[in-house]
């Protein structure tokens, strides 16, 4: 968490300190007592907006019309950076337009936010008002062109107010020194206490963790050399093992304590199959030999003669010597006690 960058590189980000970011924006907006949050998906961005909160809109034209629609709906404000190539549609009748210009442009209208910034250093894009009731346009781009401008407001459906920036680079580290750039970016976005921040063309984006920008740059390349390390202590520190070598105990102990130890191993690891495969092992070895039969006696020979041994059948026999795995410590001292009970009724016969 301590190596966990605060900053992205997302054009236009609140969190981007670079050219194209609008983290300065934010931090002013922050000064001025205002919650400026990042939100990821459009449901989000209405939510908040129902909350009260400002919501701010980059690629609008990215939304789905039902989502421009519940927005303009929740009668709250909302403002829209940049215009061109966006669809506007359910959000408001005004319609964006390619119009640019590269010199100074006044308010010329009686907005007192555009009056306040006094003037805009160029627009990449305009807005047409089309004849929108309650619709003011700002900053119009073009002489010969009566309906395109850097700045307009509108009325939503739902009760609130649309602002629309129709350049984006108004409100970036880099321009928001020019001109009234700040004054109209602070004054537009700043109406309420909480504002949201949405980039249309980024909801929902899926990246690895690797592109995450909570992840600091350098961190793949200390995973790699972690794993170069381990591996190394690998072949410095591993030991080679060989196939297994029987030794003698050091000193004497009785048979009965190695048993009772071997037996605690098994418990302790719950491994009821080895444990039964043991003892079923051990009584068929004894059984064979009290019987007179070879080592390598097959199966039904042994059962067979156990069978005529002690009287029992020899379907009984087989599944004491070969029955499935006991379930449960329970079934497996049961099963240990009925192969105590089958080989002393073939030693007493």
């Amino acid at each position: 968490m301590w190596a966990t960058p605060q900053t992205s590189k997302v054009p236009y980000a609140i969190d981007n300190p670079h050219d194209d970011g609008a983290q300065a924006l934010a931090q002013l907006l922050r000064a001025e007592g205002i919650d400026v949050t990042n939100v990821n998906s459009a449901d989000a961005a209405i939510t908040a907006a129902a909350d009260g909160a400002t919501v701010v809109v980059l690629n609008v034209g990215d939304m789905s019309y039902f989502d421009r629609e519940q927005l303009a709906r929740v009668g709250q404000d909302v403002v829209v950076l940049g215009t061109l190539y966006q669809d506007f549609g359910e959000l408001s009748d005004m319609l964006p337009t390619g119009t640019s210009a590269a010199g100074s442009l006044q308010p010329e209208c009686t907005d007192p936010d555009a009056v306040a910034a006094r003037s805009l250093e160029g627009s990449a894009g305009s807005i047409a008002l089309n004849d929108v009731d309650g619709a003011v346009g700002c900053f119009p781009v073009d002489e010969a062109d009566e309906d395109a401008y850097a700045y307009a407001t509108a009325p939503l459906n739902g009760g609130g107010t649309l602002r629309v920036i129709a350049d984006p680079r108004i409100v970036t580290n880099s321009k928001l020194t020019t001109a009234g750039n700040a004054a109209l970016a602070i004054r537009a976005l700043g109406h309420n206490q909480k504002l949201v921040w949405f980039d249309a063309s980024r909801a929902g984006a899926v990246t690895s963790v690797w592109d995450s920008p909570a992840l600091p740059p350098w961190l793949p390349v200390m995973v790699f050399l972690g794993a170069v390390v381990v591996v190394a202590l690998a072949f410095v520190r591993g030991r080679r093992f060989g196939r297994l070598v029987p030794e003698d105990l050091p000193v004497l102990v009785q048979a009965t304590e190695t048993a009772i130890g071997r037996g605690r191993l098994y418990r302790r690891a719950g491994d009821r199959e080895r444990a039964a495969q043991a003892l079923r092992a051990g009584t068929a070895l004894r059984l064979g030999r009290s019987l007179g039969l070879s080592s390598a006696a097959p199966r039904g020979e042994l059962l067979q003669a156990a069978a005529r041994a002690c009287g029992r059948p020899a379907a009984e026999i087989d599944q004491a010597l070969y029955g499935p795995t006991p379930a449960d410590d329970q079934a497996l001292a049961d099963l240990a006690v009925r192969l105590e009970q089958l080989e002393s009724e073939v030693y007493s016969r």
